[in-house]
C-alpha cells in the first residue's frame, strides 16, 4: 500500500505543483520493486481479508481465496496498471506541453495527488480492464495459473478489492503524505 501511495505522492501531476515528468518517472520506476515486495503485498492481503471477508457469503472461502490469489494478482497487474509511464501520463505529469511552476508542494497538493491515483484504480472502466487482463494471458490463462477457480476469483474479488484499496489511499492520505514525502507534507 505504501508504494501505491508513494507513486501517488510523486506522480500527482497537475495536483503537485513541483513534480516534473522526470521526477514522476524516476520515482515511479524505483517504487515498482517495493510495490510488489512481500511486505507490501502482505499488507494488502491482510487489509482485503479484514475488509471484504466478514461480509462475504462464505467468509472462510473468501479468506482462503484472497490469501491464495492476491499476491499472484498483484504481481501480475501492478507492473502493467501502475507502471510509472502510464500513471504519470494519466495524472498529467507527463503530458505534452505540461508546464510546472517552481514552487514548493503543499499538503493539499499531496493529498490531491493521492486522490488522483485513488480515482484511477477505483474507476469502473480501469477495473474492467484489470479483470480482462487477469482473466486472460495476464494471469489465469497465461503461464501463471493452473487453478480452475482463477477466473471466478478475479470476477468476484477485483470489483471490491480495487475500490477498497483506493478508499484506504484516501483514508490515509495525510498520514501517508507525512510519512512518504521528503518534505514531510501534512505532518
Amino acid at each position: 500500500m505504501k508504494s501505491i501511495l508513494a507513486i501517488a505522492l510523486i506522480c500527482a501531476g497537475p495536483a503537485m505543483a513541483d513534480v516534473t515528468c522526470d521526477d514522476c518517472l524516476t520515482f515511479g520506476t524505483a517504487m515498482q520493486g517495493y510495490l510488489m515486495s512481500d511486505a507490501s503485498v502482505a499488507e494488502q492481503t491482510e487489509l482485503l481479508v479484514a475488509v471484504l471477508c466478514p461480509g462475504a457469503e462464505d467468509p472462510v472461502s473468501c479468506d482462503e481465496g484472497i490469501r491464495y490469489f492476491w499476491s499472484k494478482f498483484a504481481l501480475a497487474m501492478y507492473p502493467v496498471f501502475l507502471e510509472a509511464n502510464s500513471v504519470c501520463g494519466q495524472v498529467g505529469a507527463c503530458k505534452k506541453n505540461s508546464y510546472r511552476k517552481t514552487m514548493e508542494a503543499t499538503c493539499e497538493d499531496c493529498t490531491a495527488g493521492i486522490g488522483a491515483i485513488s480515482g484511477i484504480i477505483s474507476n469502473e472502466a480501469k477495473i474492467a480492464e484489470i479483470i480482462t487482463f487477469l482473466k486472460g494471458d495476464g494471469y489465469c490463462t497465461g503461464e501463471g495459473s493452473m487453478d480452475e477457480n482463477c477466473v471466478m476469483v478475479v470476477e468476484a474479488l477485483l470489483p471490491y478489492a480495487m475500490p477498497t484499496l483506493a478508499g484506504v489511499l484516501v483514508e490515509r492520505q495525510e498520514t501517508l503524505c507525512c510519512e512518504l514525502s521528503t518534505e514531510g507534507l501534512c505532518c
